[in-house]
């Protein structure tokens, strides 16, 4: 169903979508999830719910803007992939606001400007790690995708339990000097 344009429903048959979008692309589901998975908390019914919610989140706002609903694989993949992260990172649930943001943020780089953090933030927090930590960090940071612990293991060339324990403790320094947001980024 991702490739089809439905015609604007009533909002009563939203949820009734967004399960059959899920049904019929559990695929897409699987593969937005896949890097992140054994990270949650979940398991795969809970992991469908969150895709119910991701793609409800995504079909409401697409409506709300009125948009081509043939848009709500597209955006599907960043309000899940974000999730999954979220999700992966012990994060509190994604709001519809969230869900609004990161279409809003797909559409406008001013928007995204805005939620960008701002190079100086991010360096001071750097300075206050190791420097293997803030190797790995920035490393992590440049990328354009997330990566596994094993694509970290396999750059630098360590085990994957030592990225583990690099970014383990990062994050546990970053947190104790306030730097929540570096940390979700991370």
């Amino acid at each position: 169903m991702s490739g089809m344009c439905f015609v604007n429903p009533d909002k009563q048959n939203f949820w009734p979508l967004a399960q059959s979008w899920v049904q019929s692309n559990s695929v897409l589901i699987w593969c937005i999830a896949a890097p992140y998975y054994r990270y949650m908390s979940c398991d795969s019914s809970d992991l469908a719910g969150e895709a119910k919610l991701a793609v409800y989140q995504v079909i409401s706002v697409l409506i709300d803007q009125n948009k081509d609903l043939s848009l709500t694989s597209k955006y599907f993949r960043i309000v899940f992939r974000t999730r999954c992260i979220q999700m992966a990172a012990g994060v509190s649930l994604a709001n519809k606001q969230h869900a609004t943001v990161e279409i809003q943020k797909e559409q406008s780089p001013e928007l995204d400007a805005h939620f960008a953090l701002d190079e100086s933030v991010i360096f001071k927090a750097l300075s206050l790690l190791t420097d293997r930590q803030r190797q790995v960090s920035l490393w992590i940071l440049s990328q354009p995708k997330p990566v596994s612990f094993a694509t970290i293991a396999n750059h630098f060339g360590i085990h994957t339990q030592t990225v583990r324990n690099i970014l383990s403790n990062t994050i546990r320094r970053l947190e104790a000097y306030g730097h929540h947001r570096i940390c979700e980024d991370v």
